[in-house]
C-alpha cells in the first residue's frame, strides 16, 4: 500500500505578483489592493520587477503594468530568451487584443475585478483550488466553488490521465459521493456511485472500473471487508482501490494494506490532493 496521505485543508497560500514597470507609487497601490486578501485562503503581495529582468521562478504571477510599446517590446525580448512558465497578465485598454499567452485586465483598474482575475488565474494556471474539500462537516458547495469548478472544467490545461475512463465511488454520504463525482467530471471520467459496499460490489460484477474509491465506515459491510471481497473478483485483483476515512493511524494503514487497498486518503480531501492520488496510479497524458 502506498503511503498514507493525511489530508488537511490548505490553510492559505501567499502568491507573489511581479509588477513589471511599476513606479514606487503604483507598487504601493497594488499592495493596498492586495491587503484585503490577507485573511483569505489565497493572498497576494506585489514586488517590483524591472523591465530588464528576466523571468524568475520565485514570482508566481507577472503583471505588465506599462503600455509604452518600446517597454513592452523590451520585456517581450527577455521573455523570448527565457520563457515564462505561465501566461502574462497585462493592464491595457478594454479593447486591447490579448495574445494566447496573455490575460488582459482593463484600465483604469477596478480592484475587485483585478482580484477576481488573479483568483481565476491561480485556479486555471497554477492549479490552486482548495475551496472544494471532500468530506467537510459542511458539505455544501458554494457559488465561489462552483465558479472555480467551471474554470477547471473549461481550462485548456486541465489534467487528463491515461487509462482512467470509469470510476466507482462507494460511500454512504451523498454529499461525498456527489463531490467526488464532480472531481471526476473535471477529468472527463465517468463515475458510478454506490451508497453501500454491498451495492458497490454488485456493480463491480457487471461493470469494468479503472479505480475504486471506497469509504471505510459504512452501515453494513465496512470498507476493509469490502476491499477484501473486491480483491477476490477476477477483474479487480490489481485495480487501484483508494480507502476514504476521517481518521488515520498506523493500525488503520496496516489494516488497509492487509485488506488489499493501494492508497489511504483522510478526509477532508482537497482538489489538488485528489488529483495527486490519481497521478500515483495513472500517467498524465502528454508525459
Amino acid at each position: 500500500m502506498q503511503p498514507t496521505l493525511s489530508q488537511k485543508p490548505i490553510e492559505s497560500r501567499l502568491f507573489t505578483v511581479g509588477i513589471i514597470g511599476a513606479t514606487s507609487n503604483a507598487l504601493a497601490a497594488f499592495n493596498r489592493i492586495f491587503s484585503v486578501t490577507h485573511h483569505r485562503t489565497r493572498s497576494y503581495r506585489a514586488v517590483a520587477v524591472p523591465v530588464s529582468d528576466e523571468p524568475n521562478q520565485s514570482i508566481d504571477i507577472y503583471v505588465l503594468c506599462v503600455n509604452h510599446p518600446d517597454v513592452i517590446a523590451q520585456w517581450r525580448g527577455h521573455v523570448t530568451r527565457k520563457s515564462l512558465q505561465q501566461p502574462l497578465i497585462r493592464l491595457a485598454k478594454a479593447n486591447t487584443q490579448a495574445s494566447p499567452q496573455e490575460y488582459i485586465v482593463s484600465v483604469p483598474l477596478n480592484p475587485s475585478k483585478f482580484l477576481k482575475t488573479l483568483d481565476d488565474y491561480t485556479i486555471k494556471e497554477l492549479s490552486f483550488f482548495p475551496e472544494f474539500e471532500i468530506g467537510l462537516d459542511d458539505s455544501r458547495v458554494s457559488g465561489h466553488t462552483l465558479a472555480g469548478i467551471r474554470l477547471l472544467k473549461n481550462g485548456a490545461n486541465k489534467l487528463k490521465l491515461n487509462g482512467l475512463n470509469k470510476a466507482l465511488v462507494i460511500d454512504d454520504s451523498l454529499p461525498v459521493r456527489k463531490q467526488i463525482e464532480i472531481e471526476f467530471s473535471l477529468l472527463d471520467v465517468n463515475a458510478d456511485l454506490a451508497a453501500t459496499a454491498e451495492e458497490g460490489i454488485e456493480q463491480l460484477k457487471t461493470q469494468n472500473y479503472d479505480v475504486i474509491f471506497l469509504d471505510v465506515v459504512m452501515p453494513g459491510m465496512d470498507g476493509y471487508t469490502a476491499c477484501k471481497r473486491i480483491r477476490l473478483l477476477p477483474h479487480y485483483k490489481n485495480v487501484p482501490i483508494v480507502l476514504l476515512t476521517s481518521k488515520s493511524s498506523s493500525f488503520d494503514r496496516l489494516k488497509g494494506a492487509l485488506a488489499g487497498c493501494d492508497t489511504y486518503l483522510v478526509k477532508p480531501i482537497n482538489h489538488n490532493d485528489f488529483e495527486d492520488v490519481l497521478k500515483q496510479h495513472f500517467k498524465p497524458k502528454g508525459n
